[in-house]
């Protein structure tokens, strides 16, 4: 699930470039900051590192989406791979040039073909087949998740009150999607769709009432869809919320890059690089996190137990952290 950044080279490492998108005329300008931003934070690391070590090839996935997390995801992984340079050596990242849907993924990681290094939700599936790099590298905010609508039924789930009449209306979903049996196993209906873009147009036809999307999702694909389509509606009064981090994961035949990464990420945590970058992305999605005016409902992530948040604790948002202490303190009510 990536998209590629602006193209650059320099003598000891460079960055291929996939498939170009509609959305880069948007994402563009936030881009080109961040990796400045990027570069000037590892200048020091640039001018100290080895020019004789060979170079590695770390090659990453495609998909098209609209927003800026994908964006993000790629510049941090550049961030880890420089931070790491002078212990580990240069670095090339290659892009697929096509895109390649969540399951294909795993199965290249699985073989070691054409991919390194993926993102994805913890599932099962995940977890046996590839090696996590323990770094919840969205600290936390997917696990705030928002609906799109059909206008028309605004009222009607603006007005809902509690999950029983929430579980009455069916959610779209994708295929492969941790989120899909999150909610079949909390007892929702879920419709799942073909490709990611044609959900929308399922919604709008009312083959599910509701699709839920991340926090930081929402609005970039209300800009890139409602134009042609009007009827598309964000939700404004109700939420999910359920613990779900999003992890780095590295072929298991690739067992230097996975340490070389875990080293890359803690040096980035340490030296508020991390932050830096994060908060240069998402920023103004954090005021979409007005709890105060949305009915929030808690649900059980059951692909993972609660190690994962304890794992993570260390390096997730404040505003998560309460949310979890709210979802632990509703269960126990």
């Amino acid at each position: 699930m990536w998209l590629a950044p602006p193209e650059q080279t320099s003598p000891q490492h460079s960055i291929i470039m996939g498939g170009q998108t509609q959305r880069q005329a948007l994402t563009r300008p936030m881009r080109l900051t961040a990796l400045l931003l990027l570069l000037a934070l590892c200048q020091a690391t640039f001018a100290a590192r080895s020019t004789e070590a060979a170079e590695v090839v770390v090659d990453i996935p495609y998909m098209e989406r609209a927003g800026l997390h994908l964006d993000y995801a790629i510049d941090l992984l550049t961030l880890a791979l420089a931070l790491s340079e002078q212990r580990y050596g240069p670095y090339k990242i290659v892009q697929q040039p096509s895109q390649t849907v969540i399951r294909r993924q795993l199965l290249e990681l699985q073989k070691n073909e054409r991919l390194s290094v993926a993102i994805s939700m913890p599932m099962p599936e995940w977890l046996n087949n590839a090696e996590q790099i323990p770094f919840p590298i969205m600290k936390g905010l997917a696990s705030y998740r928002l609906f799109f609508s059909h206008r028309q039924n605004l009222e009607r789930v603006n007005a809902i009150e509690g999950l029983a009449a929430l579980k009455t209306l069916k959610i779209g979903q994708g295929a492969g999607w941790s989120t899909a049996k999150i909610l079949e196993d909390n007892g929702f209906e879920v419709v799942y769709g073909g490709p990611y873009e044609t959900l929308f147009p399922m919604l709008l036809g009312d083959r599910f009432q509701l699709l839920m999307r991340g926090v930081y999702e929402i609005k970039p694909e209300l800009e890139v869809y409602q134009p042609d389509m009007p009827d598309l509606a964000m939700v404004d009064e109700i939420a999910i919320y359920t613990y779900l981090p999003m992890y780095f994961f590295v072929s298991r035949k690739q067992p230097e890059l996975a340490e070389r990464l875990n080293f890359g990420l803690k040096k980035a945590h340490e030296t508020g690089q991390w932050d830096a970058l994060f908060y240069h992305y998402f920023s103004d999605t954090l005021s979409l996190l007005n709890l105060e005016t949305r009915r929030v409902f808690y649900l059980n992530n059951t692909n993972i137990d609660r190690s994962f948040y304890a794992n993570d604790k260390p390096y997730l948002l404040p505003s998560i952290v309460t949310l979890e202490s709210q979802r632990q303190q509703a269960i126990t009510d």
